[in-house]
């Protein structure tokens, strides 16, 4: 699938944001939002592409009037679950919350304490496929990216980048092996590799989204082949890891690379010739867009039971990034930010998800 470069289309009203302040404000539709807390759960703010889920959240209280609360993983799912439960008890309730849980298993238990508790929230990414949103009457959106999508394009423009395109060998970095978005992305590797019979993959390893994974797995996978033409990786994080393993053997620039998510680094890399391609995630926008439609649906705005299946979990683009377009997508993205409009919650709707 090919992703034109869209977000600034629909992110630079802020009659938008206006919007939004009315539409929340205390008392209005069926709920009082009056001091509702705007909770967002990520696995960290170490890694860029996390922290700005909490940015887009504190913008967006700032905006409301509201709190915010910023809930950190730590990569654990038990400890994910835990934090939930444990602000649910804080705020007696009044909260909303947008969550990128660590694992797609964690997802049922959440719900169950959102429930039993009637918190509506939004997920983004991870849930396993047997589970339905339309099960729960608080659970407003499951909402994720074309991951397959997004491992295929990296995919094609790494081998592309090859000194005989179409041709050569390559090792992988996997993320978590219970990550939906992991699991997507590598299936996209896949469907490449089976369109590219020349191109052949001789190992991979899960590096868990870590640079420091990825850069000790890429050393030690480029000891065992040394005659490799690419390393595709799942996201930005260990393509920097990787990034550094291949600097230290002199082999930067000879040997491409891909990520995905569109930390600050990555795109230096690509302007430098380092890297081929990223696929940016702006979690800012996610954070806010979780946030709202969980809100509109507290205040009565947003009829949860009425909504179609394919608005409670669908699938948003993300921005394909090469050095074609790099210096635009920074310069929209890292050195502004946009003014989200959050006027219809499905103006980047793309396609179903499961």
């Amino acid at each position: 699938m090919k992703h034109r470069l869209t977000f600034c289309a629909v992110c630079v009203l802020l009659a938008g944001m206006l919007f939004a302040g009315q539409l929340f404000a205390a008392g209005q539709g069926e709920g009082n939002t009056a001091g509702t807390t705007l909770v967002t759960s990520i696995r960290g703010l170490d890694n860029p592409y996390h922290a700005n889920y909490a940015v887009g959240a504190k913008a967006l209280g700032e905006l409301l009037k509201l709190p915010v609360d910023v809930l950190s993983t730590e990569g654990n799912s038990q400890k994910g679950i835990s934090d939930v439960r444990a602000e649910v008890a804080k705020t007696g309730g009044n909260m909303v919350l947008s969550i990128d849980p660590n694992q797609a298993p964690d997802v049922v238990p959440i719900a169950k304490i959102l429930e039993d508790a009637k918190v509506y929230w939004v997920n983004w990414w991870n849930k396993p496929d047997d589970v339905k949103v339309t099960t729960y009457k608080y659970w407003v959106a499951n909402i994720t990216f074309d991951s397959v999508g997004t491992g295929y394009f990296n995919a094609t423009q790494l081998f592309k980048a090859f000194k005989t395109p179409g041709k050569g060998k390559i090792i992988a970095l996997q993320g978590q092996l219970a990550n939906n978005a992991a699991v997507g992305r590598f299936q996209g590797l896949q469907k490449a590799l089976k369109e590219n019979p020349d191109v052949e993959l001789v190992q991979w390893e899960a590096g868990d989204w870590d640079r420091t994974k990825g850069y000790n797995l890429t050393k030690s996978m480029l000891v065992a082949h040394p005659d490799i033409d690419g390393i595709w990786s799942a996201n930005d994080e260990m393509a920097m890891g990787a990034l550094q393993a291949l600097k230290e053997k002199g082999l930067d620039g000879k040997i491409p690379l891909t990520g995905t998510d569109g930390i600050p680094e990555i795109f230096d890399a690509i302007k430098a010739g380092y890297v081929t391609s990223t696929v940016m995630q702006d979690a800012k926008y996610q954070s806010q867009l979780g946030l709202s439609m969980a809100l509109a649906a507290k205040s009565g705005k947003l009829n949860v039971a009425s909504m179609p299946a394919n608005h409670r979990s669908f699938m948003i683009p993300g921005t394909q990034v090469t050095r074609e377009n790099v210096d635009k997508v920074v310069n929209e993205f890292i050195k502004n930010t946009p003014k989200y409009d959050l006027s219809d919650f499905f103006s980047r709707w793309v396609a179903e998800a499961p």
